[in-house]
């Protein structure tokens, strides 16, 4: 397999926000409002709707190369090729060595950080748009000492990942600062407002107020830093999760790079560290919380009739209250991200059932 498919390990930041969630929602205007007269650019991924059995593709050209698949994740940060599909050209900027850690695999890629332009494309020749930000050109992957899946590889090809989430910097030993997100950091065309929506099907590059009538918007908490593009960076979105009517809040990462789900469950979970979590186990997931504006959706383990059930579900030893929903998510859920007002947004798509999930349109 081409791409990297491994996870860096989550985020856990539990702000002010985060804890006033638990509360009564807040009341704000629907921020669909903000993008009315936007344009959006819709892109189909390369090898069609996501899967449990493959991660979503995107085409994409480098310099020195042919247009290739990337793999794209939502759940790390930055595009990760090898020398195979990326050679350094006029106009470009070597910014030094680099590396970049997915802590669910073990993986640690090391290389060359290079600026440069990324054309992001339709179909195999046609262009959609162009990114400027700074890739890793890889030149050896080496290992963590307890990795899941790793083997070194002192000269690897067929590199080709991008990462276009957030808040993904601590969790992958890299830094919040350089531009590494194509879909937030697009040159060509203008119009597009920085962020993206992804659907089973597709991307679609911006968000108009057409796109996102029907969303539940989450406001994120700031970090107080900003990117060297001037953009703001935020903090991970909020949850409410019940784990066997164990509930706590903490953070969610739709995740379109795995087809399994990460769990950290509340405090007095009977879940074991390290281990799956046994079949008929109820997961509940509110975003941001109970009550009010905001998605919902339940997996019971072992329950294949729901079509949102992962492969399966583990509970990670890290601390904190989180999920990683994995991809199977995207079955039920169109998801946006709002890299300029700092929002999460959630639609549903009516493919599955409402026993299993549901969106209440508006915002908090």
């Amino acid at each position: 397999m081409s791409v990297m498919p491994g996870r860096p390990g989550p985020a856990f930041i539990v702000a002010a926000c985060l804890l006033a969630a638990t509360g009564p929602a807040l009341a704000q205007g629907n921020p669909s409002g903000q993008y009315s007269g936007l344009g959006t650019i819709e892109i189909p991924f390369a090898n069609g709707p996501i899967r449990l059995e493959h991660v979503p593709e995107i085409r994409l050209k480098l310099k020195g190369a042919q247009p290739r698949r990337f793999g794209m994740d939502t759940g790390s940060t930055g595009i990760v090729v090898s020398a195979d599909h990326y050679e350094p050209g006029a106009g470009d900027t070597n910014d030094g060595p680099g590396q970049l850690t997915y802590n669910s695999s073990g993986r640690v890629l090391h290389g060359t950080h290079h600026t440069t332009d990324v054309e992001i494309l339709h179909n195999d020749d046609r262009p959609a748009a162009t990114a400027r930000v700074q890739v890793l050109r890889v030149d050896r992957i080496t290992c963590l000492r307890n990795a899941r899946d790793c083997e070194p590889n002192p000269r690897p090809r067929g590199v080709a990942f991008m990462g276009v989430g957030f808040d993904r910097a601590a969790a992958q030993g890299t830094d919040d600062t350089a531009p590494r997100n194509p879909f937030v950091n697009i040159t060509s065309p203008g119009s597009i407002r920085p962020g993206y929506i992804v659907t089973r099907t597709g991307i679609h590059l911006g968000m108009s107020a057409a796109l996102t009538r029907n969303f539940a918007f989450v406001k994120l908490s700031s970090k107080g830093t900003s990117s060297a593009g001037g953009l703001t960076q935020w903090n991970a979105a909020p949850l409410t999760v019940s784990v066997d009517g164990q509930v706590g809040t903490g953070t969610v990462l739709p995740d379109t790079g795995i087809n399994y789900m990460f769990l950290s469950p509340p405090p007095g979970s009977s879940l074991e560290r390290g281990e799956r979590v046994p079949p008929g186990t109820r997961i509940e997931m509110w975003m941001p919380s109970q009550g009010g504006p905001g998605a919902f959706y339940q997996v019971a383990v072992g329950d294949r009739g729901n079509p949102m059930h992962p492969e399966r579900v583990v509970v990670v030893r890290d601390p904190g209250v989180f999920v990683n929903t994995g991809r199977m998510f995207f079955e039920g859920f169109d998801y946006l991200y709002d890299a300029v007002g700092g929002y999460v947004g959630y639609g549903w798509n009516g493919r599955v059932s409402s026993g299993y999930g549901r969106v209440t349109p508006g915002a908090r």
